[in-house]
């Protein structure tokens, strides 16, 4: 055999007696990990190591913080202990764990196994990382400043205890403040069986010191560094509904695997759990649509077949893809306005707005505002509609504003009752009057009304969308009417009151003739005439609404009776009672007379007070007797009479 080939095979044998010994250093996986075979991270909350699945260990468990020499506990803190030389935790090193568990151990004084744990289903001459997280609890000042700091070897065997590889950590220094580090290595899978032990053992000596925290417990498959890229060039992609482009993901697999086999996967739980995509088995992957959600994408590779089992596989990086809800616009396409008016496009408060628009508009308000609008601000206003999450879309409104129309009809006017008036207006191209109440064509800017009270009329002139107003008042004026009540007759010398009655609307009246009247200005006169008189009440319209006129008569009756016989024992009254009858007499004094000129009788009022034929109570005998009658009359006239009278027995 030449001297190089042995040189090589002494050479060879060594390497494998090196990494195969305790003293192999440590080196985890530089390429890409597969998920974990074994992930033992303690759990969450109040739990016990039965609840720990795999996981078996030589020392002694209590349920309490602060375990003694050779025991542990499983807590996700570590309070203050032992007289302050332990480091306080308050959180385990799981990242994004709640109330995260840790193993806190106090290691024993004499060599032993804290963890161990049999592991099946390795495939065989595939790469596993097997390494855990590890914190010094000791502080610095512990031990008088020099506490034995823990010695931990990891070892990989098989069921029946061959040592398969080796690694040793070394005096876990301590350090200022509370660190956690990593260690571990690589190892390949037996070819006879892929079944294997994992142990973690406690190297150091007794002593004062040697306290630990141990978490994210691990064994990984190792393969080759598998990046992947998407046609972004970013790995986080942030897509609207409303897109719809397409990304392509592309691979990069250093060397490690003789045959290369490609399966890309999905995760919908935020890589909780992953599902392998039917056909996607290539090293590259085209990503068509997407609902909206949030989506992780990665490729596994594997050598060869090994790609069928999951634990043989490593992973790349991750691909984050996020489809989020596109804005959608409710926007009103065309708005036509009147200037002047006030133009308010509401948005929706989930969104973002960014306006722009005629004569150099920008905002980026909620609502699209625009106060006392003119004809300059017409034109077309953009938005970019946003979302929090950077979705947007652009949409648009076409503003048109109309100038407004300026009315206008007739000044205030008035008729009279049952008269007809022409109502004129003006000032747009459409024209309602309302209210329609008495007019003849209310949809005509010219029309007929003829109301019968007064009334308001409001002109509506719009030019298509704009409308103004203009109102016009007409007063009805009611035509003037009179009356006068019915008048007793008077004596001369008596007086009347008239009783007259005028309606209408502003009327004037006047009582004719003013002769023999009192208070003339008032509607209820006093009259006094010495003859019968006619009086009239005018009344006139001041609007030209014609005049009313009534009349009534006042008889004064002036005339005065004096019987000439005188029938005591006739039965009536009248008959046998001699006295003066007339309604103008206000006294009468009268004085009878026999044929001797002897006064047998005087009545100071003979109008109440006659003669009866007697004198001194004697009935006087048959015959013609002389009278003399002094008559006052109501307007103070006197006037005397004298007659004969025939008494008749």
């Amino acid at each position: 055999m030449p001297s190089f080939l042995r040189k090589l095979i002494l050479l060879c044998t060594t390497l494998i007696i090196l990494f195969s010994s305790i003293s192999l250093k440590a080196q985890l996986c530089s390429g890409s990990l597969g998920a974990p075979v074994v992930n033992i991270t303690f759990g969450s909350g109040p739990t016990s190591p039965s609840n720990i699945s795999g996981f078996t260990t030589t020392y002694n468990y209590i349920s309490s913080s602060c375990p003694p020499d050779g025991s542990y506990t499983i807590m996700s803190s570590s309070p203050y202990c032992f007289g302050g030389t332990w480091w306080t935790l308050n959180t385990d090193h799981t990242a994004n764990s709640v109330n995260g568990d840790m193993m806190i151990i106090n290691a024993s004084s004499a060599p032993s196994d804290f963890f161990i744990d049999t592991v099946s289903g390795l495939c065989s001459g595939t790469t596993y990382e097997f390494a855990s997280w590890i914190l010094n609890l000791n502080v610095p000042s512990a031990c008088g400043g020099n506490p034995v700091k823990g010695d931990i070897t990891f070892s990989i065997e098989t069921v029946g205890g061959t040592v398969i590889q080796q690694y040793k950590t070394g005096s876990i220094p301590v350090a200022s403040s509370p660190q956690w580090k990593q260690y571990g290595f690589f190892f390949s899978a037996p070819a006879s069986s892929g079944t294997v032990v994992i142990r973690m053992r406690n190297n150091a000596p007794g002593g004062c010191g040697n306290d630990l925290a141990i978490d994210d417990i691990t064994l990984r498959p190792c393969g080759p560094l598998v990046k992947v890229t998407n046609s972004t060039s970013s790995n986080h992609i942030n897509s609207c509904s409303a897109d719809t482009t397409h990304f392509t993901f592309n691979s990069n697999v250093s060397v490690g695997f003789s045959s290369i086999h490609y399966q890309w996967q999905q995760s919908t739980d935020s890589g909780k759990t992953w599902i392998d995509i039917a056909g996607a088995t290539n090293a590259t992957y085209n990503l068509a649509t997407n609902n909206v959600g949030n989506y992780l994408y990665r490729l596994t590779v594997a050598d060869g077949t090994s790609i069928n089992i999951n634990d043989c596989r490593v992973v790349s990086d991750t691909i984050f893809y996020n489809r989020n809800i596109s804005p959608v616009s409710n926007f009103t396409k065309n708005v036509s306005v009147c200037a002047g008016d006030t133009v308010i496009q509401n948005g929706n408060a989930a969104y973002i707005y960014q306006w722009t628009g005629p004569a150099s508009y920008s905002s980026n308000l909620l609502n699209l505002t625009l106060k006392n609008v003119t004809v300059g601000q017409a034109g077309k206003y953009y938005a970019t509609i946003s979302t929090a999450a950077g979705c947007s879309i652009k949409d648009s409104i076409l503003l048109q504003v109309l100038n407004r129309p300026v009315a206008w009809t007739i000044a205030d006017t008035g008729l009279c009752l049952h008269d007809t008036i022409t109502l004129k207006g003006g000032g747009g191209t459409s024209y309602v009057w309302k209210p329609s109440t008495n007019l003849l064509t209310p949809n005509d800017s010219i029309t007929k009304a003829f109301p019968t009270d007064s009334i308001t009329y409001v002109l509506y002139a719009t030019n298509g969308i704009c409308t103004d107003t203009q109102s016009v008042k007409i007063n009805v004026w009611q035509k003037p009417t009179a009356s006068i009540a019915p008048l007793q007759t008077i004596g001369s010398g008596q007086s009347e009151t008239i009783i007259g009655q005028v309606s209408g609307t502003d009327v004037s009246y006047n009582w004719t003739p003013l002769l023999y009247l009192t208070n003339a200005n008032t509607l209820t006169p006093s009259a006094s005439p010495i003859i019968t008189t006619t009086y009239y009440l005018t009344v006139n319209s001041p609007h030209n609404c014609g005049t009313a006129i009534d009349s009534a008569i006042l008889r004064v009756n002036n005339s005065i009776y004096i019987p000439n016989a005188l029938a005591p024992s006739a039965g009536s009254a009248d008959a046998s009672t001699f006295k003066v009858y007339g309604a103008a007499v206000k006294s009468a004094v009268m004085m009878i007379y026999n044929q001797w000129g002897q006064m047998i009788f005087k009545s100071d009022n003979a109008t109440l007070k006659g003669w009866d034929g007697t004198f001194n109570g004697t009935a006087q005998p048959s015959g013609v007797y002389v009278y003399v009658v002094k008559i006052t009359y109501f307007n103070n006239v006197t006037e005397t009479k004298s007659g004969s009278v025939n008494l008749i027995r």
